[in-house]
């Protein structure tokens, strides 16, 4: 719940107390409770979550004589409900991302002129375009509104849904939540020359589902860049209010290997215009509030699922990436140059114990061959009770998650914290020359398995 429910929670309380004691609420509560509703209302919008809360308090308003038993089991289920409803789906508070700078964000949209968008082939003057956030170290504000976690949820909602499986209604909510982000904070000067990293998130997924670690590295002197690969992505929404919807479900699909190899090419050829329209950025070619800000002797890729092998096949092309991190990576669409040959940079994969339940159950093996194959320094790290969405935000938006998608008996708060430090130490050690305890085997997380990790 958030602090203005505790507004209306309060006076509805008030009443079911005073119902249970007199059998009905008299005047002055009626009042109170009306008030709380038309306050609360005015100041934060209804919301899906509160309807049963409505509900009880239309319901005691219009009780005018003392109830009787069958009455008030009723009241005392729906007073119930009302209290269960808002706390299985909350509005949520990012973790705080930990580090010493105040995070700002910026949102971009970013047109490859030299690229043909083979998504929409009919379209002969369409060229590849995506949504692009940017995370970084911001100059503090004691006032700044935080950015929401998501914009456009009229249009998101129902793609958000059906990507989870769920009604799009459940999903409404989402644009209530705030990050750790201000909008256009100018960037911290004190932070120096900053890292880069890059995001690339997976199959049906979007850049906000990796917020709270785009927030650990910019809290941490990072800046940031998540995009959302057009067409891969749950949906993406242009200024313009036109939109990039899903077009990459080939289940089933005689020619997938290879609509897969040329989604996954597609994919590396974004981070790598990401990475020429950076290099502009730092020499002032292209105009940006990080001009001169950005160290492009260490760049960092990482990615979750399909995004994780695109990190992967990055670091293999470009030689500006310095160390790549997978998490939970579906290795299956990487060409098998890459998988018996390795890369040379530093490479870290962090997964879930088991891939059997899924469509791709031999994923794990092909990592466990390219970490043994790589030339440079290999980590490879299970984390326990975990499954494929453990990997990202998703576990922090409802404690029942479990029971409704891929995530596993970990404590989901716990999953997302052992995903960002890990991701962290690993950047940090081999973008910063930081020691980390974890790599190093001298902190011992339970939840962690370490395979042989090679340090060359």
């Amino acid at each position: 719940m958030i602090k203005i429910d505790f507004l209306l929670f309060g006076a509805l309380l008030w009443s079911v107390y005073s119902f249970t004691l007199q059998g009905r609420i008299k005047g002055k509560n009626r009042i109170a409770l009306l008030l709380s509703i038309i306050i609360h209302y005015l100041l934060n919008g209804a919301r899906w979550q509160l309807y049963p809360a409505y509900l009880l308090s239309i319901t005691l308003m219009l009780l005018n004589k003392n109830a009787d038993k069958s009455v008030r089991y009723l009241i005392g289920a729906i007073t119930s409900f009302s209290l269960i409803v808002p706390n299985i789906v909350p509005i949520i508070a990012f973790p705080n991302p930990g580090g010493v700078y105040t995070t700002g964000s910026l949102i971009h949209h970013w047109v490859d002129e030299d690229r043909d968008e083979w998504f929409t082939s009919k379209n002969k003057d369409d060229k590849r375009q995506f949504m692009l956030q940017v995370w970084y170290p911001g100059v503090d504000k004691e006032i700044s509104e935080k950015l929401p976690f998501l914009d456009h949820l009229e249009t998101r909602a129902k793609t958000v849904a059906a990507a989870g499986n769920f009604p799009s209604f459940l999903a409404m909510h989402l644009d209530l939540i705030k990050t750790n982000s201000v909008y256009n904070l100018p960037p911290e000067s004190s932070a120096g020359l900053m890292p880069v990293l890059i995001i690339s998130h997976g199959i049906t997924g979007m850049r906000q589902l990796h917020t709270s670690l785009a927030e650990k590295f910019a809290s941490n002197g990072f800046a940031v860049f998540a995009l959302d690969h057009s067409y891969d992505a749950n949906i993406s929404v242009f200024p313009d209010g036109s939109i990039a919807d899903y077009r990459s479900e080939i289940t089933g699909h005689p020619d997938s290997v290879n609509i897969r190899k040329r989604q996954i090419n597609t994919r590396v050829s974004d981070i790598r215009f990401i990475i020429d329209e950076l290099e502009r950025i730092q020499s002032g070619a292209l105009r940006h509030p990080l001009n001169g800000y950005l160290d492009l002797g260490r760049i960092g890729v990482t990615g979750h699922s399909f995004g994780g092998s695109t990190a992967a096949l990055v670091a293999k092309k470009d030689k500006r990436v310095k160390a790549v991190s997978v998490i939970d990576g579906w290795m299956n669409p990487l060409p098998q140059n890459v998988i018996r040959n390795g890369i040379d940079q530093p490479y870290l994969y962090m997964g879930r114990p088991s891939w059997i339940d899924s469509d791709y159950p031999s994923s794990p093996s092909i990592s466990e061959i390219m970490h043994k194959n790589n030339n440079g320094p290999s980590h490879q790290i299970t984390i326990k009770n975990t499954r494929h969405l453990n990997f990202c935000d998703a576990p922090l938006f409802t404690p029942i998650g479990k029971y409704l998608v891929e995530i596993g008996n970990i404590d989901r708060k716990r999953s997302v914290e052992l995903v960002n430090q890990l991701s962290l130490e690993f950047f940090d050690k081999y973008l910063r020359q930081k020691p980390s305890a974890i790599l190093s085997g001298s902190l011992n997380i339970p939840e962690f398995i370490l395979s042989d990790n090679f340090e060359l």
